[in-house]
């Protein structure tokens, strides 16, 4: 039986792909999902989260703000919003941005849903970063 999958990830700006991968961690809009070779079939929404890939039985990380998960025999794609692998992400342009959104939380006249949705995506990118620096 085949134990690892082709995975690929695609943003508006970029595809990146993976052979012989042994498992992917996703965040889909109902909690965290696994997935290994020979999963069902299924489109899954994605929110935003981390994406976990082991390959060789090592772990890369990305930050993405949402998408979906396209499962088939094949192999799996990842149709992302964006996609920020660990090590590039600047740490001080996410903990800005976390701030700038801080601050329309306060103006009663700024769109909480959307300062919100900046604050948790700002919160992952940083989280995500410090754990690819802890794996150094």
């Amino acid at each position: 039986m085949k134990k690892q999958f082709h995975l690929d990830i695609i943003t508006p700006t970029s595809i990146e792909s993976f052979e012989q991968v042994d498992y992917v961690r996703i965040p889909s809009i109902d909690g965290l999902i696994g997935i290994r070779a020979k999963h069902a079939k299924a489109m899954i929404g994605l929110d935003t989260g981390e994406v976990r890939i082991t390959l060789n039985n090592k772990h890369f990380f990305y930050s993405t703000s949402g998408g979906f998960a396209d499962i088939a025999g094949e192999g799996v794609q990842l149709l992302l919003e964006t996609a920020e692998k660990a090590e590039t992400i600047d740490l001080n342009r996410a903990n800005d941005a976390a701030e700038r959104a801080k601050n329309h939380l306060k103006n009663p006249k700024a769109d909480l849903d959307r300062a919100q949705a900046a604050i948790n995506r700002a919160k992952n990118r940083i989280t995500i970063s410090k754990k690819f620096n802890q794996n150094k």
